[in-house]
């Protein structure tokens, strides 16, 4: 980012948002720098060559080290979600 450290996040997250507007809650949700992309298994691969190709026409480029496709539970920020339910990740409580 040419601003620097103070308004590098929130710029980013503006472009990030704006973006995959259309995207947001249908089958999409971003945070900062993670995205998740949800749905059932017939339409998956069908939105998540929506999101890439949004990824590419825009140059944003992604870590497949840390990508995982397919999983149907994950730890993200602080919660262990599946298509059941969300709980708090107990590894993080103190």
């Amino acid at each position: 980012m040419p601003f620097g450290v103070k308004n590098g996040l929130p710029t980013y997250q503006k472009a990030i948002t704006k973006t995959f507007c259309e995207y947001i809650n249908a089958f999409t949700k971003i945070f900062l720098d993670d995205f998740i992309v949800f749905s059932d298994m017939s339409t998956q691969f069908e939105n998540f060559k929506k999101k890439n190709f949004k990824c590419k026409m825009f140059g944003i480029n992604l870590n497949l080290n840390k990508c995982a496709f397919m999983v149907f539970s994950r730890t993200i920020l602080g919660f262990i979600v599946s298509q059941e339910n969300k709980v708090m990740d107990l590894n993080k409580v103190v």
